[in-house]
C-alpha cells in the first residue's frame, strides 16, 4: 500500500482523483436511473431501453469529440460548459418523462444529453501522464483512475436506487446529471487542470486516429469489451437456468466487480518486469484463458461466481496497460481526443457484444456465449501480439515500472 500513500501524499495529485472520482459515479447511475424512471411513469421496457442505448450513443459519438475540443481549447474551458449542458440534460429527462413525453422526444433528448457527457476520465489521465511522466507512480496513479471507475459502476446502481426509493426516480436521473456536473467543475478548478495548455489546432486534421498504434489499441480496446456486453446478457441468463431469478444475477456481476478491484489495487501496487506492450499482451491471454473456464463452471452459481472473480482479477491490469500504451503512442496534443476513443471503443464493443450473446444464448444457450467472449479478449490480445513491434513507444517517452 506504500505506493498509494505516496500517491494521494501528492497534494497535486489528491484532489484531481477525488473530483474525477466523484464524476465516475454517473457512468454507474445514469443509465439504471433512466430504466427506474421510465418504468415508474408506465413506459414499457422496449422505450426504456431504446432511451437508455440513445445516452449510450451519445456518449459513444460525443467521446472523442469532446476529447480534441479538450486538447484544442484546454481542460477547464471545455468541462464547465459540459457540466451545465449534461446537468440541463438529465433534469430535461425527468420533466419531460413526468409530463408523458413522444419516444422520440426521449430518445433526442437521451442522445443530446450523452454528446455532453463531461470527459473528466479522459481529462484526468491526462494529467496524470503529465504529473507522472515516468516511474511507478505513474501506474499506480492509473491504477487508482482504473479503480474509481469500478466503484463508480458498483456503487452508482445503488446511490440510483436509494435516491429513487426515497426522493423518486426523477431524482435519481437529476442525481447522476449532479454527480457528473460536480465532479467536471471540482476537477476545473483545481490548479493543475488550469495548467494543462490548449495546444490550438493539430497538424493531423485525423487527430488522434492518425496514428496507426492509437487505432490498433483502440481496436483492440473494442474488441475485447465485447465480453462486457456478453457477460451482462449471459450473467442472468446463467441464473435463471439455474433456478433463480434474472435478477439473482446482480451479485454474480458482483463477483466480476470484486475480482477487478482486488486486481487493480495488486497491480498498481508494485512495479512489474517488461515493457508495457508485453505485459499488455500476456496479461490479454492469461484475461482470456480466465474467460474459457466459465463455461465450465455453470452448473453451479457458487462455482460460477468463484470463476468470474478469477476471471475478474485480471481485467484491471489490461485495462490500465491500454491506458498507459495509449498515451505514450498518442501524438502530441491529441493525448485527452485519443483516451476519450477508448470510450467509444467500449461503448461499441459491450453494444455488439450484448448483442451477439442475446442471439447464441437463445440458439445454443449461455455456454456458447461465454466461448465467443472469451475468443474475443484472445483475439484482442491476438492483435497487440501482431503489431507488438509498431507499439514501442519513442525512446525517453517512459521509463519501465
Amino acid at each position: 500500500m506504500r505506493a498509494y500513500r505516496e500517491l494521494f501524499a501528492r497534494r497535486e495529485a489528491r484532489w484531481p482523483l477525488i473530483t474525477a472520482g466523484i464524476s465516475r459515479l454517473t457512468p454507474g447511475m445514469i443509465v439504471f436511473a433512466i430504466l427506474l424512471l421510465l418504468r415508474d411513469v408506465g413506459y414499457s421496457y422496449a422505450v426504456a431501453g431504446l432511451v437508455m442505448a440513445a445516452h449510450q450513443v451519445g456518449v459513444g459519438v460525443g467521446s472523442p469529440v469532446q476529447g480534441r475540443l479538450a486538447d484544442r481549447l484546454g481542460q477547464a474551458r471545455l468541462l464547465v460548459p459540459d457540466a451545465v449542458l449534461y446537468l440541463a440534460g438529465t433534469v430535461g429527462l425527468a420533466v419531460g418523462a413526468a409530463g408523458g413525453a413522444a419516444t422520440p422526444v426521449l430518445v433526442a433528448v437521451a442522445v443530446l444529453t450523452g454528446l455532453f457527457l463531461p470527459p473528466v476520465t479522459a481529462c484526468s489521465r491526462v494529467l496524470l501522464s503529465s504529473l507522472f511522466p515516468t516511474g511507478q507512480i505513474r501506474g499506480t496513479a492509473f491504477a487508482v483512475s482504473s479503480i474509481s471507475v469500478e466503484i463508480g459502476y458498483m456503487v452508482g446502481p445503488l446511490v440510483a436506487g436509494g435516491i429513487a426509493i426515497t426522493l423518486g426516480p426523477g431524482w435519481s436521473v437529476i442525481a447522476a446529471g449532479a454527480a457528473s456536473a460536480v465532479g467536471a467543475v471540482g476537477y476545473a478548478a483545481t490548479a493543475e487542470a488550469r495548467r494543462i495548455p490548449a495546444r490550438g489546432r493539430t497538424r493531423r486534421r485525423s487527430g488522434a486516429l492518425g496514428s496507426f498504434a492509437v487505432r490498433v489499441i483502440i481496436a483492440s480496446v473494442g474488441v475485447k469489451t465485447a465480453i462486457f456486453g456478453v457477460i451482462d446478457v449471459v450473467v442472468p441468463a446463467v441464473a435463471e437456468l439455474r433456478g433463480g431469478a434474472p435478477s439473482a444475477g446482480s451479485w454474480l456481476l458482483a463477483a466480476v466487480s470484486v475480482g477487478g478491484l482486488i486486481g487493480g489495487v495488486v497491480y498498481g501496487a508494485r512495479a512489474w518486469p517488461g515493457t508495457v506492450v508485453d505485459r499488455l499482451r500476456w496479461l490479454l491471454l492469461c484475461f482470456g484463458a480466465g474467460l474459457l473456464v466459465l463455461p465450465l463452471a455453470t452448473g453451479s452459481l457458487t462455482a460460477f461466481a468463484l470463476a468470474l472473480l478469477v476471471a475478474g482479477l485480471f481485467l484491471p491490469a489490461t485495462t490500465i496497460s491500454a491506458f498507459h500504451l495509449l498515451d505514450d503512442l498518442a501524438p502530441g496534443g491529441t493525448q485527452t481526443e485519443a483516451q476519450s476513443w477508448l470510450q467509444t471503443a467500449v461503448v461499441a464493443g459491450m453494444a455488439i457484444g450484448a448483442g451477439l450473446a442475446g442471439v447464441i444464448v437463445d440458439v445454443a444457450g449461455p455456454q456458447a456465449a461465454l466461448v465467443v467472449g472469451a475468443v474475443s479478449v484472445l483475439l484482442s490480445g491476438a492483435l497487440i501480439h501482431t503489431y507488438r513491434h509498431r507499439l514501442t513507444p519513442p525512446a525517453g517517452a517512459t521509463a519501465p515500472w
